[in-house]
């Protein structure tokens, strides 16, 4: 069973990584479309704003982390996380793709949060936990609709969101097994 899983392991970061590879940037001046919890941070890194740090701080599963590390709240270490410019709307307003790293990154998965910017700084328009988020191509309520992905020994599930006017909901589901 140990090396069935290292196998999916192996085939699903395979096939990640082949797909970051041709479909995740559409030059070397773009901005990245895939991440991924196997990777090393993201491929343009930016600075967190401080409003998108406060909202992490108020996270549940920061807040625990925090606790666990006997970390006040106001000294949530940067370095927890990697961060993305990217346009979900238009190339006006400028979208943050946030992922979790150690020690808020977990075994073949990671959080991702998403934000917006708002009339008040930026607001949280999506937070969950996979393998991988792809930004599409095709748009929902004029934002592009983002995938993400989570694989077991046996499964491949990707999870497809809409942005419904405030935030990115749930759309459809697609299991596949692995062969």
């Amino acid at each position: 069973m140990q090396i069935r899983w290292c196998v999916a392991f192996f085939l699903v970061a395979f096939v990640v990584w082949g797909q970051a590879a041709v479909t995740g940037k559409r030059s070397s001046k773009s901005e990245q479309q895939q991440f991924s919890a196997v990777d090393a941070g993201v491929e343009r890194p930016i600075p967190l704003p401080n409003d998108v740090l406060d909202i992490l701080r108020k996270d549940d599963d920061v807040r625990q982390m925090l606790e666990a590390q006997e970390i006040p709240p106001e000294k949530l270490p940067s370095s927890w996380f990697s961060a993305s410019a990217i346009h979900l709307r238009s190339r006006v307003e400028t979208d943050i793709v946030v992922k979790g790293e150690p020690p808020v990154l977990g075994a073949n998965v990671t959080t991702f949060w998403v934000f917006c910017p708002s009339t008040s700084g930026h607001e949280l328009v999506l937070k969950a936990s996979a393998l991988t988020l792809g930004v599409g191509k095709k748009r929902w309520n004029r934002y592009l609709e983002i995938d993400m992905s989570s694989a077991t020994a046996s499964v491949l599930s990707t999870i497809s969101f809409r942005f419904d006017g405030k935030r990115y909901v749930w759309y459809r589901d697609i299991s596949e097994p692995i062969h």
